[in-house]
């Protein structure tokens, strides 16, 4: 424990559930660059200035889904969850595709819905006056 001797919120388990999402579509997306597979929309070769973005964003999908798991970047990851679910639905038909969209857009719902325990962190976290 920190802040005040107080203990820290209960963390919904929803909230490991949308980190889990997160961390999971960064690593089967380093997957895909490490084995030279299709990059964001699955039907595309990836180039060399999308392997870069991709590299990017997949980083960012996992370090994102580290932080909300201790209360920190909520809103980031909510528009990241948002925006991953839009570029992987071109190529919703494909099943793995569809999870990924499907599974992105569980984890934006989640954390719309579980905003209070953020704040609630945020406020375990600053020191009492």
């Amino acid at each position: 424990m920190r802040p005040g001797d107080r203990p820290p919120p209960f963390r919904p388990a929803a909230v490991d559930l949308a980190a889990a999402i997160l961390v999971f579509g960064g690593l089967l997306g380093f997957s895909q660059l490490a084995v030279g597979a299709y990059v964001v929309t699955g039907s595309l070769p990836a180039k060399d200035p999308i392997l870069g973005v991709a590299f990017i964003a997949y980083a960012v999908s996992i370090a994102l889904g580290v932080l909300i798991r201790v209360g920190r970047g909520w809103l980031a990851a909510l528009n990241f969850a948002l925006l991953v679910a839009l570029l992987y639905l071109p190529a919703a038909g494909r099943p793995l595709m569809l999870m990924l969209v499907l599974g992105h857009a569980l984890a934006a719902l989640i954390l719309a819905r579980h905003r209070r325990w953020f704040s609630e962190m945020r406020a375990w976290r600053k020191p009492d006056p």
